[in-house]
């Protein structure tokens, strides 16, 4: 396989986690601001917002709804917008169509298709709700057509390698903002509604709710949380079950460049130590373990352009 395809499919892969994860973020964000506990704090969710996409917006000047749905979903110029990842990964799949399967160019080239055509314009807040399930209809069709339509090769290897990479990531990425959140907004802890809300909207923005509460009884717990979405390997969205595919899918591509051991022995070794942990009661210690393993992810994302990508 030539560099340029192992490098199309994985950064394929990568973009459409990305999308799935900031829509799902951006309507459970959104849709929070109408319950109680949050119904005063709409300015604060949008900057919420507007951070997890990679944008920011100077803290005195005032935001508005239309400037987030622009900047967030259909902004050309941000490469984080949820447009331009849908283009990336449309143009990766374009530029290797004789390694794919037709269903799969197809799904993707509908999602593009689709996010393309949105009248961002007179897009509003009534329309996230069907944005965002046409965005789960699309993404579900796609990662349907990935799983059953492709051979389970190095080309399928390199996609979910993309996947669980950017899944890993993302996890990490919100659980590191609701965290911040919840300490700004519950006033370090003093309001516990505030604060029991933002574990709520944790859960969801990771599909961990239902889960949870079948494996608690309803009650919410910080340590329990942590436990589910960093620790448990048998929940496919948490950090160690992501992390365990990373792992597994690096180890099905055929291809094992000199440097290939060395550089899974230092991914493992990094990723257990953070991983080596169970007092989820300390924030400080969960905020320190969680940037360690951010940093693990990014310098072994590095490992993997130069063993297959140069």
């Amino acid at each position: 396989m030539l560099a340029r395809v192992a490098e199309s499919l994985y950064w394929m892969g990568r973009s459409l986690e990305r999308v799935e994860h900031c829509s799902r973020y951006l309507k459970v964000q959104y849709y929070s601001t109408l319950d109680a506990p949050m119904s005063q704090n709409k300015d604060f969710t949008l900057r919420s917002i507007l951070f997890m996409s990679g944008s920011n917006l100077d803290v005195y000047v005032p935001i508005h709804e239309n400037y987030v749905w622009q900047k967030v979903i259909s902004d050309p110029n941000n490469p984080n917008s949820l447009f331009q990842l849908s283009h990336n990964a449309r143009e990766n799949a374009r530029s290797i169509r004789n390694s794919i399967s037709s269903e799969l160019w197809e799904a993707i080239n509908k999602w593009y298709l689709y996010i393309r055509d949105l009248e961002i314009n007179t897009f509003n807040s009534s329309d996230i709700f069907s944005f965002a399930e046409n965005a789960t209809i699309h993404l579900a069709i796609i990662k349907s057509a990935i799983a059953t339509t492709l051979l389970h090769n190095d080309v399928w290897s390199f996609i979910n390698l993309g996947i669980y990479l950017e899944r890993s990531m993302q996890v990490l990425r919100i659980v590191r903002s609701k965290l911040s959140d919840s300490i700004i907004l519950s006033n370090n802890g003093a309001n516990i509604p505030l604060l029991q809300y933002q574990w709520t909207t944790l859960l969801k923005s990771l599909e961990a709710f239902d889960v949870y509460k079948n494996q608690n009884r309803g009650v919410l717990s910080r340590e329990a949380i942590f436990a589910l979405v960093l620790d448990n390997g048998l929940f496919p969205r948490s950090l160690k079950y992501s992390s365990k595919k990373v792992r597994s899918h690096l180890a099905q591509i055929s291809v094992r460049p000199v440097e290939y051991e060395a550089v899974i022995e230092i991914f493992e070794d990094k990723m257990n130590n953070c991983l080596n942990f169970s007092d989820y009661s300390n924030e400080e210690e969960v905020l320190s373990r969680i940037s360690e393993a951010i940093e693990c992810l990014s310098n072994f994302h590095y490992d993997i352009q130069q063993l297959y990508f140069q």
